[in-house]
Order: structure tokens, then C-alpha cells, then sequence
């Protein structure tokens, strides 16, 4: 066995899914705070949209909580992101209402031990009092952010920038009651997006809530989009800021997995996100593997030859088809589950050709041609969504007359034109010549299926 076909196998035994290149900076945020957000999901928590706030903060009156240990003043800069909002008066159009920032602040104190994050230590040294800082009504009801500052110390499940004093944030929504209740909680951590984010929900109607953090233009996107050359992008809308905060209703429907918070121009990964927003609103253990072809035999052959010729392509197939289309994928993608299996083969005029699929997210998988001419760069064909109950799922239509690529796992594969004779079979992928009136036969499972080539 080659090491790459070894690197397959072991793929193949973790289901394929391998984190983006950048796994140290976001290992907080693809780990601990993906669980973190599912357990707080499960736990009850409302799955609102997405609000981010801004602004300021002052104690609600007669909601006062004194401490054993004399309060330490936290300062804004470095591994303190959340500081700001500790100065000023409480912002918002309800910033009056002292009935609703009483029982803002008391559905915080109250949240503490339910917090996913209780166990990391960061509630045990409270400074001050709690402060809310912006409160207002929103197309999806009512929403607050909250503010404290904690003395952060070392401890077996946490992770800090430096131990000391910094401030804590907390994103309110209503539950089906009407009554405030924390949607998420988020503190510094190193290497880690920030959640400035969050969702709620009135009558059916979502708003998303989002904090201006100091000093960049932040942009949303509502959703990705998949080009026919492969690439997979993202276009990012300036959002509008009053009291550091944008208010923005959002479509009826809105699928809140597909939306991200960025710095403009957004071309980068993100480290600010949602907190009930993100991939997490369909977590990889609900969703189910979105793959056409992910659960295969240990001792499958996840190498596919397509055609005569192409067995000097098998020992690096995989890695050239998963690598070129990572490379055109979504920047801002949390989760990429890559394709285990790997057509290959060449055409007439000397063009390697590689076949696979990808999943972004909780997004249905998309399946690719990858073209590596003789000279020039790589070229990637989008196939689309594939369907699995077809009676061949990939057949993707190669460029400049060079055929099609097909596949059909644990089928056997053959071609003709105008109803000729059948080619020789091949198994579970195929490399079909360009021709008049092409047809692929399927065999598989006890059945055979002819497939006409359009």
C-alpha cells in the first residue's frame, strides 16, 4: 500500500472529513465552541437569528451583586475584545425600560451554571456588577447584550490569553414565554473566532443582531454560492450601525447554517461568527454525512482508472483532485468532508482528468471534474448536487469536446454510440469518449440501466 493510498484508508476509517489548513488558529472555533454551541442548542436554548450589538453599558438600578473579592477594572486591548462595552449608558430603545434590564440581568446571573462554558472556570471570580449594555426591540423581538468583567484564571479547560481581568459578554433573546433568556455566552480565547452575533425570533419573524467591533467595516452574507468553474464564493453586504449595533430582518426561510459575519472585504475566513447561527444550527450528528459516497468497505478500492493509460495518476489522484478544489472552496466554510473516492483517467488528447466530490458545511455534497492539461493550469467543472437514487449519479460533460466522466459505485460501466457495441466494462467510474448519440450502461445491484448522454 502507498502512503497515499494509506492516507485514503485512514481517511476512509474517519469518514473523510479533515480540518482546513488553518486547524491551530481555529481549533477553538471548529471544536470546543462547535460543541459548545450544539450543547447549548440541545439544552433548550431558542434557536433565534442573529443580532450584533454595540454600544455601552450601565448597571440596571436595584440589581446589584456584591462580591467577596474587591472588583478589578478591566481595560480594553489585546485578549480583552468585549471591554468596550463596559463604559457609557446602556443603548438601545429600551434602554428605559428598568423593568425589562431587571430581568435582563437576573436571567444572566441565573444562566451561569447551565453555561457550556461553566466548567472552564470563567464564572468562578465575578468582578463587579453585571452591566447591559444595549437593549432593544428588534423585527424578532426583544434583545440585550450583556457585560461583565471576570478575573480569569488558569484551569484544566480553558484557554487564555493571559490570566487577569476581561470582560464576559452575554446575547439575550425571549423564550416562547416572552421572558429574557441567554441564547450564548462567549469570553476571550486565543485563536478563537468571537461571537458577535446572535438570532431571535418573533411570530415566525428572524432579525440578526450584530456588534460593531472597534475599527473595521463588518459585512453579512446570506449565503454561498457554487460556480459553474468550481469556485465557491461569498458576497458580503455592508452592514448599517446605530449604536454599534445592526438590526437586520431576514428573509423568510433564511437557512441561518448559511450565514456569516466577516471584516470587509470578507475574502478571508472569519473569525467573528454567530452563536446560534453557524454550522452548528445543523451539527454534522444530525445533519448525517451529506456525501454521495462516504461509508465504504475497509477494504474498499478507493481508486477509480477510468481509462487505459492512466495508471500513472492513481498514486496522486486523490490528493490533486482534493487539493485543486479546496483551493476554489469557501474560505468561511467551518467543515469541509472531501471526497474519498477518486476517478481518474485520460483523455484523447493527453488530459488527466480527475473525479470526486466535496461538502461544505451542512451543505449538500457537490460532485467535480478536475482537468490537468499536458501545459497550462488546472481546470475544474462543476457537476452539481448529485442524486443518488439516479440510475448513474455523476456524469459530468467534459470541456472542448474531450466526453464525459461518470460514475456509479459498485457498478459496472460501459459506452457505445448510435447504438452500437458496448465498450468494456469498467467498475464504478468511466471516461466516455466524445461521440454521436452516447449511452452508458449500468449494471449494478441486479439491474441494468442505459442512460443516454445528453
Amino acid at each position: 500500500m502507498t502512503e497515499t493510498e494509506l492516507k485514503q484508508r485512514l481517511s476512509a476509517d474517519v469518514d473523510g472529513v479533515e480540518a482546513p489548513p488553518d486547524l491551530l488558529d481555529r481549533a477553538r472555533a471548529g471544536g470546543a465552541r462547535r460543541l459548545r454551541r450544539r450543547r447549548f442548542l440541545a439544552a433548550g436554548a431558542i434557536a433565534l437569528t442573529s443580532v450584533a450589538v454595540g454600544g455601552v453599558a450601565v448597571t440596571a438600578p436595584g440589581i446589584l451583586d456584591h462580591r467577596s473579592e474587591p472588583p478589578i477594572a478591566s481595560r480594553p486591548g489585546e485578549g480583552n475584545p468585549y471591554a468596550f462595552l463596559m463604559s457609557g449608558p446602556t443603548r438601545g430603545d429600551l434602554a428605559g425600560d428598568t423593568a425589562y434590564l431587571k430581568q435582563v440581568l437576573a436571567a444572566w446571573r441565573s444562566s451561569h451554571g447551565k453555561s457550556i462554558n461553566h466548567d472552564r472556570g470563567i464564572f468562578n471570580h465575578m468582578q463587579g456588577d453585571a452591566q447591559v449594555a444595549w437593549a432593544g426591540n428588534t423585527p424578532g423581538g426583544r434583545a440585550a447584550i450583556v457585560v461583565e468583567n471576570s478575573d480569569l484564571r488558569n484551569h484544566s479547560d480553558v484557554q487564555l490569553y493571559h490570566e487577569g481581568v476581561a470582560a464576559l459578554v452575554g446575547y439575550v433573546g425571549d423564550d416562547k414565554d416572552g421572558k429574557p433568556v441567554i441564547i450564548g455566552d462567549d469570553y476571550p480565547v486565543p485563536g478563537s473566532s468571537q461571537q458577535t452575533g446572535f438570532v431571535v425570533e418573533k411570530n415566525g419573524t428572524q432579525a440578526l443582531v450584530a456588534l460593531q467591533m472597534p475599527g473595521k467595516q463588518i459585512g453579512l452574507s446570506m449565503g454561498r454560492t457554487y460556480a459553474k468553474d468550481g469556485s465557491v464564493k461569498r458576497t458580503f453586504t455592508p452592514l448599517t450601525f446605530r449604536d454599534k449595533v445592526s438590526v437586520v430582518q431576514l428573509p423568510t426561510g433564511q437557512n441561518l447554517a448559511d450565514l456569516r459575519l466577516n471584516r470587509m472585504p470578507g475574502t478571508a475566513f472569519s473569525y467573528l461568527s454567530i452563536v446560534n447561527a453557524d454550522i452548528n444550527a445543523s451539527p454534522p450528528e444530525t445533519a448525517g454525512d451529506q456525501r454521495l459516497w462516504g461509508d465504504f468497505a475497509q477494504d474498499a478500492d478507493l481508486l477509480w482508472p477510468m481509462s487505459d493509460g492512466a495508471d500513472r495518476l492513481r498514486k496522486t489522484a486523490n490528493d490533486v483532485f482534493n487539493d485543486t478544489i479546496q483551493k476554489a472552496g469557501d474560505p468561511n466554510a467551518n467543515g469541509t468532508a472531501f471526497s474519498i473516492w477518486t476517478g481518474y483517467g485520460v483523455t484523447a488528447n493527453g488530459t488527466a482528468v480527475y473525479l470526486g466530490e466535496q461538502a461544505l458545511d451542512s451543505d449538500p455534497t457537490h460532485v467535480y471534474a478536475v482537468l490537468k492539461p499536458k501545459t497550462g493550469k488546472p481546470r475544474i467543472v462543476l457537476g452539481g448536487v448529485p442524486d443518488a437514487a439516479a440510475a448513474l449519479p455523476v456524469a459530468i460533460e467534459l470541456p472542448d469536446g474531450q466526453g464525459w466522466a461518470v460514475a456509479h459505485k459498485d457498478a459496472q460501466l460501459s459506452y457505445r454510440y448510435d447504438g452500437g457495441a458496448w465498450s468494456p466494462a469498467r467498475s464504478n467510474a468511466l471516461l466516455v469518449p466524445a461521440g454521436t448519440h452516447a449511452e452508458v450502461q449500468v449494471e449494478a445491484g441486479g439491474t441494468t440501466d442505459v442512460v443516454p448522454l445528453q
